[in-house]
């Protein structure tokens, strides 16, 4: 053997042995490791929405159809909630943005940027838990449930189940069940300050509660008929 190729083999030699090349190997296999655990992470997050969604409505919530919902107690609901709820993908980076720079830029306090579909998840399937973990799940969840139901399904399964009061161990779940909890009667016989009234408590029954903060609930109710007046309606 020449020394030509003695030279080839230890350069070959040396470069299985070079810790660049090696860690460039590794970082390769881990990135590909990391790639395959999320798809399968994300899978199970689909299966949890899929079967969780395909489900019919239990007895507990409302079961009104969307088009029986009235079209101001709608309006009401996402222009206050969600006024974007028709374009976005589930989750609003553009109001997240603007909430960043808004904090970042002018000192501005965080506000909440979550979207319909990620209430609907959070108030379905997740805990209130305030951590990093529980809010990346729910962007992701709200991500794969517009993948696989269209918009007037998930804004009336909100309709439906969106908890609006208490009645010693019975939840109210749903604009029609909260209205005859309120009111006293079925939600397309609601004046628009009753209806504004029950997207008011959507915040909080409880922070609202309209025997114990009175005050507070007239004056949640005063803004969200004021934004109702003032912006365009967005369901037709």
């Amino acid at each position: 053997m020449d020394f030509v190729k003695i030279n080839l083999i230890f350069e070959k030699g040396i470069g299985f042995l070079n810790p660049k090349s090696i860690t460039i190997k590794w970082l390769k296999r881990l990135i590909l490791l990391c790639i395959l655990l999320f798809g399968v992470y994300l899978n199970y997050l689909n299966n949890l929405v899929r079967g969780e969604f395909s489900k019919p409505l239990a007895p507990i919530h409302s079961t009104l159809s969307l088009e029986q919902h009235p079209k101001p107690l709608l309006n009401m609901l996402l222009l206050v909630e969600d006024q974007s709820f028709f374009e976005h993908s589930g989750v609003d980076f553009k109001e997240i943005a603007r909430v960043l720079r808004d904090y970042w830029l002018y000192d501005k306090p965080i506000r909440g940027a979550s979207t319909l579909t990620q209430q609907l998840i959070k108030n379905t399937l997740l805990t209130r838990d305030q951590t990093i973990s529980r809010k990346i799940n729910e962007a992701l969840m709200a991500l794969l449930l517009e993948v696989s139901f269209d918009k007037d399904f998930i804004l009336n399964r909100y309709m439906n189940t969106v908890y609006l009061a208490q009645q010693g161990n019975t939840p109210i779940y749903g604009f029609e069940k909260g209205a005859k909890f309120y009111f006293n009667q079925s939600v397309d016989a609601l004046s628009n300050e009753e209806m504004a009234t029950l997207v008011a408590l959507v915040k909080g029954p409880s922070y609202y509660h309209p025997i114990k903060h009175a005050k507070r609930l007239s004056k949640r109710r005063q803004l969200v008929l004021s934004i109702y007046q003032k912006f365009e309606k967005i369901v037709k």
